[in-house]
């Protein structure tokens, strides 16, 4: 790995010409105490486009031992709140407040005419905030990032400048796993990754995507063991976000165990996270949506290629299972594990748009890629999971990845603390992305400095801290009358208690299918979690309170809703 650091170091083109945007402070108290090896660490794991069901301590058939093992020693969360998609949760993750505050209200690759220039709507994590990595930093900690950025690509934005002493970032959404830095779309054709400040020209031979980057965090960890500093490390891999890719030995992982279909494989997740209580036993299933066709319809060339998909997708997730595990494995060696605070999660729900559409794609994925079935999963390919294996992901929750629906923002997340006041738990306590922030400042006392950092106005944290919930100290970390609100690509959506009130957009045309209503719909998600009854004209009452919380978020929040050509 140290070699492979250097050839990056070696290959870079741009020279660090600027000082960081957010400068560490003036040595504090907490600082001189950076040695007391006492102090704790963070480990901060996200995964893409996971659904919950992908997860073996979840109900899933894909091998996931140390993910699993995390499940056994912490507390999972079946009842976890992100946005719909990546770059809006991540600013809610490493800031504390809604991602309308943080700079991403919508996301920069699909912002709306009207949007551009907008405060909220900057596109890449906002100078109103200040980072989790940068008051830690502050504080005493060694800082690293390793994987998935997204928010920002200018040279103030990146990682490095947003409180990381070390990081390798991809910077855009998604690329190859592997060193042909392909990227997602036609309008971002090259993935673009960042080593510190430097650019980086060209990636190893060997680079994949899940391994380097927990390769990175390790050695990062053992090259500042003698320091005795504590560290934060935010490991984000890529994996399962599409093209999914493996190594040539591991395409065959899961080869036939997808031949039944997906059909047969929703009926065995579902009921196999009933009995790990991931849902209630009486929970109903929602509606597929009207364009997944049954898995008896499929020719016989469709339902292999689409078995293939399924087999790539298993293997991607087993693999960046085994690198997590490597990471956790140091930690044990070097006698750090029980002395780290780790949260492991997914930015959303599983993804199942259809890649083609996306503006451009139609042409460019044939021309660019190699989309035989030979090739599926390798290098040069691009395949994804589509609706109908996503729908096996999230399971009896309303659509997927993009939506404002309980597919779409609902997601698995697992916290293992050192003095948990129980363990081998699933809770469906409510907490949302927004908590996990003050959690880890909680956790490592350090305080936000509130409204203002050095010489500027900062947006303080709204989530709240899961430590009273997580030592025993607290049974309920959220009150019931509290309000938490939503808005992506024109969707709306406002929860109070177990009332959610959706509105789901048939616009941008890319997005969705025209099965969406484009109206209000009122649930009570306490007797129906996979919003089925629509109860706007039964509780009117409700339902004119409901809509004017989310009027009341939305002038808050300076939502701009947005006006698609």
């Amino acid at each position: 790995m140290k070699k492979t650091i250097q050839l990056l170091a070696a290959i870079t083109t741009v020279v660090l010409t600027a000082c960081r945007t957010e400068q560490t402070a003036v040595v504090t108290a907490a600082e001189n105490e950076a040695s007391n090896p006492s102090r704790p660490n963070i480990l901060l794991i996200v995964a893409d486009d996971l659904g919950m069901l992908d997860i073996g301590a979840f109900g899933s058939e894909i091998r996931t031992p140390n993910i699993d093992k995390l499940a056994r020693s912490g507390i999972s969360f079946n009842n976890f709140y992100t946005s719909a998609t990546c770059s809006p949760t991540r600013a809610m993750l490493l800031s504390g407040t809604d991602s309308h505050t943080a700079g991403l209200g919508n996301m920069v690759e699909h912002m709306a005419p009207n949007q551009r220039g907008k405060s909220g709507y900057e596109g890449h994590l906002s100078s109103n905030i200040v980072s989790v990595a940068t008051l830690l930093r502050d504080n005493g900690y060694r800082t690293y990032m390793a994987g998935k950025w997204h928010l920002g690509m200018k040279y103030e934005q990146l990682p490095y400048n947003r409180g990381f002493d070390e990081s390798f970032a991809l910077m855009q959404g998604g690329s190859s796993y592997f060193n042909d830095m392909m990227g997602l779309t036609s309008k971002v054709p090259r993935a673009h990754y960042r080593r510190n400040g430097d650019i980086v020209t060209e990636l190893p031979s060997d680079f994949y995507s899940s391994e380097y980057y927990a390769s990175f965090i390790i050695d990062q960890l053992k090259a500042d063991k003698a320091t005795g500093k504590p560290f934060f490390a935010y490991l984000a891999f890529t994996a399962p976000h599409w093209p999914l890719q493996v190594k040539d030995e591991h395409l065959n992982l899961y080869q036939g165990r997808y031949d039944q279909g997906y059909d047969a494989l929703y009926e065995k997740r579902v009921a196999a996270a009933k009995k790990h209580g991931v849902f209630p036993p009486d929970v109903h299933d929602s509606q597929p949506p009207a364009h997944i066709k049954p898995w008896s319809s499929l020719s016989e060339q469709e339902q292999r290629r689409q078995s293939r998909t399924m087999e790539i997708y298993g293997a991607v997730v087993e693999r960046m299972d085994h690198h997590l595990g490597r990471v956790i494995e140091h930690l044990k060696d070097s006698g750090e594990l029980n002395n780290t605070l780790i949260v492991f999660m997914s930015d959303n729900g599983a993804d199942g748009s259809d890649r083609s559409k996306l503006p451009g794609n139609d042409t460019w994925l044939p021309q660019a890629w190699n989309l035989s079935y030979e090739n599926m999963g390798r290098i040069g390919s691009y395949v994804y999971p589509g609706a109908a294996w996503a729908r096996t992901s999230v399971g009896p929750y309303r659509m997927y990845k993009s939506f404002l629906s309980e597919g779409g923002i609902k997601s698995p997340a697992i916290i293992v603390h050192p003095n948990l006041n129980a363990s081998n738990t699933m809770t469906n306590e409510f907490i949302t992305v927004k908590d996990i922030t003050p959690t880890i400042l909680d956790y490592a006392d350090v305080r936000h400095p509130g409204t203002h950092y050095q010489g500027r106005a900062v947006k303080p944290p709204t989530g709240v801290s899961l430590l009273p919930f997580l030592t025993g100290r607290d049974n309920n970390p959220h009150r019931p009358d509290e309000i938490i609100g939503w808005e992506l690509f024109g969707q709306k959506a406002i929860r109070k208690d177990n009332w959610k009130l959706v509105h789901l957009s048939s616009k941008p045309k890319w997005l969705v299918k025209p099965d969406l209503s484009d109206q209000w719909a009122l649930y009570n998600l306490a007797e129906d979690p996979t919003e089925l009854n629509d109860l706007s004209a039964v509780e009117a009452q409700i339902f004119s309170e409901m809509k004017k919380h989310w009027q009341e978020y939305a002038t808050k929040q300076k939502v701009v809703l947005p006006e698609w050509k």
